[in-house]
């Protein structure tokens, strides 16, 4: 079985608040990039975040989850939520993972964070933005270049804001990777600003940690225009002698402020996780 050697970064750039949560395990890389205020989007990434991470520990039984159930499930909580508070309504947030069960790696994507593979020094993007300027340049009325500077470049047509179909819109994709590949999670703060090329040179930078931190500070130095997430996994095979590893939380889901805490509380069936709990403020 193939697992992953992750790390991850988040911050919030020129943002007032970080609404990016990601999450890296040996089985997950997950990015969620929130919006509807800062609080509406930085409870939907930190709810989608946090219900993803016993995938990326291999809590649910070390891959064997249906990663697609546990989404709607992630869903569906972003409901819960705005039910119970009204004015988090209008809250969503994109998700891309990669998660590997026992057939190797799959892609979950919807919206316009992004999933990325390097094989042998070639980089390439798995997943396809949700977005109006996307689905132009696949019909042929738009150029990529032109799309960089459209006035609704930002317009995504697909997240998970609670809705009962919004998991149809959810993108299922197995990967041909391999042990030695590398894959990466980020939210759009790092591919609106950091060009390709780029992105693939510095993500073949040493370790996963080192990989991602010369993305951010790629990005960064942009200048950035958003909140900047970056996940990084080396895949390898998995090793009887493997030690327990660290779940990696990161962006708002590991920054949880008062308000936020209290709507995820309020959603959360049963006791909030340990994960999260022990970042809520006294």
């Amino acid at each position: 079985m193939l697992v992953l050697d992750t790390a991850a970064v988040s911050t919030r750039g020129p943002r007032p608040d970080n609404q990016d949560s990601a999450v890296g395990g040996p089985l997950l890389v997950a990015i969620a990039d929130g919006v509807g205020g800062n609080v509406g989007g930085a409870v939907a990434s930190s709810l989608v975040a946090s219900w993803l991470a016993p995938l990326a520990s291999g809590a649910e039984g070390d891959g064997g989850e249906d990663p697609v159930r546990v989404v709607a499930s992630a869903n569906e909580r972003i409901r819960a939520a705005y039910t119970e508070r009204p004015r988090l309504r209008t809250m969503a947030t994109t998700l891309t993972a990669v998660h590997s069960d026992t057939e190797g790696l799959v892609l979950l994507h919807i919206g316009d964070s992004r999933g990325y593979l390097l094989h042998d020094g070639e980089l390439r993007q798995v997943s396809t933005d949700h977005t109006l300027v996307q689905a132009m340049i696949d019909a042929g009325s738009l150029t990529p270049a032109e799309a960089k500077v459209h006035p609704q470049r930002s317009a995504v047509y697909a997240a998970l804001h609670g809705a009962d179909d919004d998991v149809a819109a959810l993108d299922v994709i197995r990967l041909d990777a391999r042990p030695g590949d590398r894959v990466m999670v980020c939210s759009d703060g790092l591919s609106d600003v950091v060009p390709a090329d780029v992105i693939g040179r510095l993500l073949q930078t040493g370790t996963p940690a080192q990989a991602a931190a010369a993305l951010r500070d790629a990005a960064l130095a942009g200048p950035p225009t958003d909140n900047i997430t970056v996940v990084v996994g080396d895949v390898r095979e998995a090793a009887v002698e493997d030690a327990p590893t660290r779940l990696l939380t990161v962006g708002a889901a590991s920054e949880l402020r008062e308000e936020t805490a209290e709507a995820l509380e309020a959603a959360w069936p049963g006791p909030v996780p340990v994960g999260l709990a022990q970042h809520r403020p006294h």
